[in-house]
């Protein structure tokens, strides 16, 4: 499928070097008639196939397979993701390689497509006006997202949603923004924006906050995303003045030689579970802190974002789940930190009686805590955080079940149900603090309407 982001259509090793194809069965006509969208498939899937290979510690050729010449508007795509042009005549083929690639042609090449998508989608929706048309194209979403199953459809939405945003930003900043390559989303562009105040440059990723929109609903806006750039531009974050604050990410959703980080357990952890990064709290955005930025000792920096983690203020419901007895940890956006706070959990000891908890932090702004009691209780629990996971969409952290002792992360539970973390959205964050329903007097008893709630039934 010609717009396949997230899958190779055939990898294999010819004469010593690995290979990744990916075919356009589209006729020179079909790829022109859709020239911005073209364009952007084709980088993507061939920046991707090249990205999932090299990962993997191999090297390797991506071969774009077309039945004919390709049209000058996908030719000069190739050329600038370095791929190999494949044409086929009947049983035989020919092969073109089109040298290295270039990441600030492909960047270029990418703005370029990004910027004439939004004016093509806001035509569409029958206005000029862009904010207009992202509010008209994200309500359309709302009430009808394109399954991901429809890969045509949910790619080209994800596509126009973060082309408006990515107008809105440029019309707003006209001489900072511009999309570039970057390897932190599944379409590897982001919208860049250079400070003119601080020179500082932050990184947007409207493509993952248009996925959210599609797979979490009206919880998630591209405006969102607008809001927060407006402050980081206004108010860069300043690892010497702004509020510290940890937050738990999984390893490949950041560039660890860049970032402030720890790993939850002192001698090490597998890469399966989440680890701390030290970052600066905003009204509207989390900005991870990189190394170079940091005036102090990143123990002394974490020091303060724990003791400032623990003034933070969090809702704890007491419930029974099918015989388990759970502690629901919300009300913040950093409810799930909660677990660095050793305070805070030695209550949940005390609460649930227990002197062993198990813990997950499924996604943004929850923390689900039980007594690490016998195997199938273990099992059970992770079989709700499992759940609770793959229904957050973008806001989802972790499926692992850790344990705490003494109110401090001591281990890890495998159970066979952690996954591959999904992408974030980079340093910015722009999201709400979940509403937390008035608990009642008694704790321990059955709550069906929270339980949906919190634990994804509806």
């Amino acid at each position: 499928m010609y717009c396949s982001l997230d899958k190779i259509d055939l990898a294999a090793t010819v004469e010593g070097r690995q290979v990744a194809v990916q075919t356009d069965h589209r006729s020179a006509s079909d790829i022109e008639a859709e020239p911005e969208l073209s364009v952007l498939f084709a980088m993507a899937r061939v920046l991707n196939a090249r990205s999932h290979v090299t990962e993997r510690g191999g090297s390797t050729d991506v071969r774009y397979v077309v039945p004919d010449e390709p049209p000058a508007v996908l030719r000069e795509a190739l050329v600038a993701t370095g791929a190999v042009v494949e044409r086929m005549h009947g049983a035989a083929t020919s092969l073109e390689p089109l040298g290295p690639p270039n990441e600030d042609a492909a960047g270029m090449l990418a703005d370029r497509a990004f910027r004439e998508l939004a004016r093509r989608a806001a035509a569409r929706m029958g206005t000029r006006d862009l904010a207009i048309a992202l509010r008209m194209l994200e309500d359309q979403t709302f009430a009808a997202p394109p399954e991901r199953a429809d890969e045509p459809a949910y790619w080209q939405r994800v596509l126009e949603l973060a082309a408006l945003t990515g107008e809105l930003l440029r019309a707003k900043y006209p001489a900072h923004g511009r999309w570039v390559q970057t390897d932190r989303a599944l379409v590897p562009f982001g919208f860049q924006l250079s400070s003119p105040a601080s020179g500082s440059v932050t990184m947007l990723f409207p493509t993952n906050r248009a996925q959210r929109v599609i797979d979490d609903g009206a919880d998630e806006s591209l405006f969102k995303l607008l809001v927060a750039a407006e402050e980081t531009m206004a108010r860069p974050p300043d690892a010497a003045t702004g509020r510290l604050m940890p937050s738990l990410r999984m390893r490949d959703a950041v560039e660890l030689d860049e970032i402030v980080w720890q790993s939850l357990l002192p001698e090490g952890a597998p890469s399966e579970l989440p680890i701390v990064v030290c970052g600066i709290d905003g009204e509207s955005t989390f900005g991870m802190i990189r190394r170079e930025a940091l005036d102090r000792p990143s123990a002394e920096a974490f020091d303060i974002a724990l003791a400032n983690l623990a003034e933070e203020d969090v809702e704890v419901e007491l419930m029974t789940v099918g015989g388990l007895a759970l502690a629901v940890v919300s009300g913040s956006f950093y409810a799930a930190e909660k677990l660095l706070d050793r305070a805070f959990m030695q209550t949940l000891h005390d609460r649930l009686g227990s002197e062993l908890l198990a813990c997950a932090a499924p996604t943004r702004g929850l923390l689900l805590v039980t007594g690490a009691g016998e195997a199938y209780e273990i099992s059970r629990f992770a079989a709700l955080v499992r759940m609770r996971h793959d229904e957050a969409g973008g806001r989802a952290i972790s499926a692992s079940v850790l344990l705490v002792s003494a109110g401090e992360v001591a281990g890890f539970v495998r159970t066979g149900l952690e996954r591959s973390p999904r992408a974030d959205t980079g340093p910015i964050r722009a999201d709400t603090s979940p509403e937390t329903p008035t608990a009642p007097d008694d704790d321990h008893v059955k709550k069906p309407a929270l339980w949906r709630r919190w634990l994804g039934r509806k």
